[in-house]
């Protein structure tokens, strides 16, 4: 018995080893390839820090449109982070693994909810969480939006989950519908939390009166925050047309698949592949949900796939214009990670309480593809790291000494990955008289002589 338990207590360590080595490696990642220099849209809050140090920032120009994003609650926290830090935008990736690392929890405590799989069985939702394939989220601070838009999702269907069992339903329905609101006002695509959380409310286990009030006061907020979302909004007229993929339906559906598998894949033709294996195991998940009669109890995990189906839905009719190569970027991999993840922890679920072989292959078919993911992920996420690491140096060398003042602007908009020039050589003087970024000393990348004798740096 005795020796029983010491096993037991062995393996139990040994899962909790695995499922936090993948968020180790994250935070190392980090560490070891994180630059912090203003890059791409990260220019956007320079206005913001000139005004907070003016005194002239108040709480709408934090929820100034940014493309098609109002990122009133990311920005409010890099404002504050880049005020403390001086702007240091390692600090910022390191907030968007700790966003990981707490998407991880909630899964966590939603996965051993009910039936209680081994904890081992949880590692391949923590390869998926921490998995390298997202490297341009973790190494690009300004993405904490996308972060922001896939952990308080998440946070939102987990409160609602247990609202069941709360004895505090009013505090609990409050802060489900304030994560709904921060996902909301963090990334366009956060406002489908407002649907998948009513389709939660429908099909959950809660008691029919309870239930109807509830329903009718988170379709009013969510009513009224798409509302205010939309008020004065402005669709640049150089963004491709929405309706693109239902008037070339192929080449959407195409794209839909794509950006579906782009997470367990590296290559354009194989996470098309992937999508398609990944849309029938998750349909098989529903069916499977649905003859048994299980949507109530699993709620939580439906409404989280309808969320992020939705979200790949929605980027589709926004992207698909641009051709199927904009579905591999590794910025979206943040959601579609998250629709394998339902359907592991369905298949998961439903093989535990019935033990069926149809079943157990379809579970074995989606962790084999999801280990072999991992195993490719991590050296192909170092050898981007390193990419970046380089090219981000160089660009923080180029800002600190002054040199983007006399490059050509095509060097200049391929070094920070911005679309014009002109606004690198207006707002880099402001961060420059505030001393942030690569201009505290903190920060100050290593400068060669020759580079210093070759162009002063000059000061406001």
């Amino acid at each position: 018995m005795q020796r029983t338990e010491t096993l037991n207590r062995v393996f139990r360590l040994l899962s909790w080893l695995l499922i936090l080595l993948p968020a180790t490696v994250g935070f190392l990642y980090v560490r070891a390839f994180g630059v912090s220099v203003v890059y791409t849209d990260a220019w956007s809050m320079v206005p913001l820090f000139n005004q907070w140090a003016n005194g002239k920032l108040t709480l709408l120009d934090l929820y100034v449109q940014h493309n098609e994003h109002r990122m009133f609650f990311p920005q409010a926290v890099e404002l504050l982070m880049g005020v403390a830090t001086k702007y240091n935008n390692v600090a910022e990736m390191y907030l968007i693994e700790v966003c990981f690392l707490v998407t991880l929890g909630v899964l966590l405590f939603a996965f051993r909810s009910g039936t209680r799989p081994a904890l081992l069985l949880f590692v391949p939702i923590s390869l998926l969480v921490f998995s390298l394939r997202q490297y341009e989220n973790m190494l690009l601070g300004y993405q904490i939006n996308f972060a922001f838009t896939q952990t308080f999702g998440v946070l939102t269907f987990f409160l609602l989950h247990v609202l069941v069992r709360s004895k505090h339903k009013g505090v609990t329905f409050v802060a489900a519908v304030g994560s709904a609101t921060i996902a909301s006002f963090s990334t366009v695509q956060g406002l489908l939390v407002w649907p998948a959380g009513l389709l939660q409310l429908l099909i959950g286990p809660m008691g029919k009166p309870t239930r109807n009030i509830l329903i009718v006061v988170w379709s009013l907020v969510g009513l009224m925050e798409w509302v205010a979302y939309f008020a004065g909004f402005e669709r640049s007229p150089e963004k491709p047309s929405i309706l693109f993929a239902l008037e070339h339906p192929l080449a959407g559906v195409s794209f839909f698949l794509t950006l579906l598998g782009s997470s367990l894949s590296w290559e354009q033709i194989p996470a098309l592949l992937v999508g398609l294996l990944v849309a029938c195991l998750a349909l098989a998940s529903l069916l499977l949900l649905s003859r048994g009669r299980k949507l109530d109890e699993y709620s939580f995990w439906v409404s989280l796939l309808s969320y992020s189906l939705l979200i790949l839905a929605s980027i589709t009719a926004g992207r698909s214009a641009m051709g199927a190569y904009q579905a591999m970027a590794p910025k979206y991999a943040t959601f579609s990670i998250l629709v394998v993840v339902s359907v592991y922890a369905v298949l998961v679920k439903t093989v535990l309480e019935r033990r069926s072989a149809t079943n157990a292959a379809l579970l074995v078919t989606l962790s084999a593809v999801i280990l072999l993911s991992a195993a490719a992920s991590y050296p192909a996420g170092i050898w981007v790291g390193r990419g970046i690491e380089a090219s981000r140096e160089r660009a923080a060398l180029l800002l600190s000494t002054g040199r983007y003042e006399s490059l050509p602007d095509a060097v200049v908009e391929d070094t920070f990955g911005i679309p014009r020039a002109k606004t690198v050589r207006k707002r880099a003087p402001i961060l420059e008289g505030l001393d942030y970024n690569v201009f505290s000393k903190a920060q100050a990348p290593e400068v060669p002589r020759e580079t210093v004798s070759e162009k002063p740096r000059t000061r406001l």
